[in-house]
């Protein structure tokens, strides 16, 4: 069985995505404000869910229709297409649901360009925050320390790597697909 590093995947999905190269290793620098941020990963992970569904399905035609479907609805949105399809497990699925939350929170009142996530996540409660952790971790299935610290301690790192692990499983789906037809 092949190795993969989750840093080697993300590029030969930004490839298929035709997004230009190190656009994702770009948001983890210092120059994007944290709503910049967001939006961007959202973008980035909204685009690798429409072609896991356009590629899944065989039918490059829908991918315009696809793209243009609300991502996160469950009844009508790209999120009911990649349940019942069976495409991503619950927590991937939880991710996408979480993100776009929080996208939309950011992305309807202008005000919150000047978002602040460490900010935001230091103003939860604790339980608050476990939820928090609970929607976006893809790290690790064992929630030690050391993760539930990034998720507190440091929000922009762990949803950047939290992205990451989601566009490697979005690839390796995708890879899947092309080799159980091959």
């Amino acid at each position: 069985m092949q190795k993969h590093s989750l840093a080697d995947l993300v590029p030969l999905l930004e490839r298929k995505l035709d997004v230009q190269p190190g656009f994702f290793e770009s948001l983890d620098g210092e120059g994007e404000s944290d709503w910049s941020f967001i939006i961007k990963v959202h973008a980035l992970v909204e685009a690798a869910v429409s072609h896991l569904l356009t590629e899944n399905l065989e039918r490059e035609e829908l991918g315009d229709l696809f793209s243009r479907l609300d991502m996160s609805n469950k009844v009508t949105g790209k999120a009911a297409f990649i349940k019942a399809l069976g495409l991503l497990e619950e927590p991937e699925r939880r991710f996408i649901s979480s993100l776009s939350e929080l996208r939309n929170r950011l992305v309807h009142d202008v005000r919150n360009v000047n978002f602040d996530l460490a900010n935001h996540v230091k103003e939860m409660d604790a339980k608050e925050q476990d939820l928090f952790l609970k929607n976006f971790n893809l790290l690790s299935t064992e929630v030690t320390n050391d993760v539930r610290n990034l998720f507190r301690f440091d929000p922009r790192q762990a949803l950047w790597y939290a992205a990451m692990a989601f566009l490697g499983i979005v690839y390796l789906k995708l890879r899947t697909n092309v080799v159980q037809e091959g």
